[in-house]
């Protein structure tokens, strides 16, 4: 009988047949010396995602562990509770199917340092970028060396989002209870979450790629100023609801990051008034080019698009 796994690798995909290849060539070339499998999720693909995993099932049966959807869980709200209710490891790594990992030790860097460190429940690393638009991959939010993320930064992520998803390993009791909040997204209320119950860490080394602007990808769905500003509505709504959970220990940095958030509704909406005024302190910690772009998009919108589609990376 095969020993039973120590870590669980979560992976959804759905008509990823451009990128699923690579998501699981990076899991099998992982080197260890402990037993992981590859828990994923194929939640009825259009195209040929579901092939491509079948040839991994084949040639790596004691790693590759697929679900075969016929209807697709993710719209009944189900997708959750049927990838947890499937692991049964100590640990939980997590890549979605149109990211990817690059180094062959990643699970053991991160394994080692999580039984070496039993107060820590969780470990994320620094990430590659692929812009799917421009072709280009650079690292936007690098450490300078392995270190503990405080509650504060992983709320306020001031220096940008140091964790992706295909980041993340995690001990699969904090995966499991995460709570939702009412947050649009996954990976930002398991960050917190995780901050309130133990020790973060962040490896310095990069050892993963994040796409973004695929196609079905949240960066893709949300182009548009109509659904930026539903996001910023519900990400106010998640951060209310953390920090009545956590008792409001993190209310200064909370307020600083509903900020933001309240900032980008304002200009979603082109309320000039508003993000000059009453979110003026945002508005002047942002960069000269930042605020132009931001006058442009309030007071001159037909402006502010034909700019933009000339300086695009630029202006934003």
């Amino acid at each position: 009988m095969p020993e039973e796994a120590k870590v669980s690798i979560i992976c959804n995909a759905y008509n990823h047949e451009k990128y699923i290849r690579d998501a699981l060539e990076g899991f099998v070339m992982q080197k260890t010396d402990f037993p992981f499998v590859v828990l994923i999720h194929d939640d009825a693909s259009t195209d040929g995602t579901a092939s491509i995993i079948r040839e991994y099932e084949e040639k790596y049966p004691d790693i590759v562990k697929p679900i075969y959807e016929t209807e697709n869980q993710y719209q009944k709200n189900t997708l959750r509770k049927i990838q947890e209710d499937r692991v049964h490891s100590k640990y939980v790594a997590v890549c979605e199917g149109d990211d990817y990992w690059t180094d062959p030790l990643k699970l053991q860097k991160q394994f080692d340092y999580m039984e070496a460190h039993p107060d820590c429940v969780l470990c994320g690393c620094t990430t590659g970028w692929l812009n799917m638009k421009t072709g280009k991959l650079d690292i936007r939010y690098r450490v300078d060396e392995d270190r503990d993320v405080s509650e504060e930064e992983l709320i306020e992520e001031t220096n940008g989002r140091i964790f992706t998803t295909c980041s993340v390993f995690a001990k699969a009791e904090i995966w499991i209870r995460r709570p939702k909040w009412g947050f649009p997204i996954g990976d930002y209320p398991l960050n917190l979450y995780a901050g309130l119950n133990g020790a973060v860490h962040v490896l310095r080394e990069p050892m993963c790629v994040y796409r973004w602007y695929t196609e079905n990808s949240w960066t893709k769905r949300m182009d548009g100023a109509g659904k930026r500003a539903e996001v910023a509505r519900k990400m106010i709504e998640g951060l209310a609801n953390f920090n009545e959970a956590s008792g409001g220990r993190y209310a200064e940095s909370v307020r600083r990051r509903t900020l933001r958030h309240r900032y980008t509704l304002a200009l979603m909406e082109a309320d000039w008034e508003t993000v000059s005024g009453e979110l003026g302190e945002v508005y002047r910690s942002r960069g000269f080019l930042e605020r132009v772009s931001d006058r442009l998009r309030c007071k001159h919108p037909k402006l502010y698009e034909l700019v933009h589609k000339i300086t695009y990376g630029r202006l934003k």
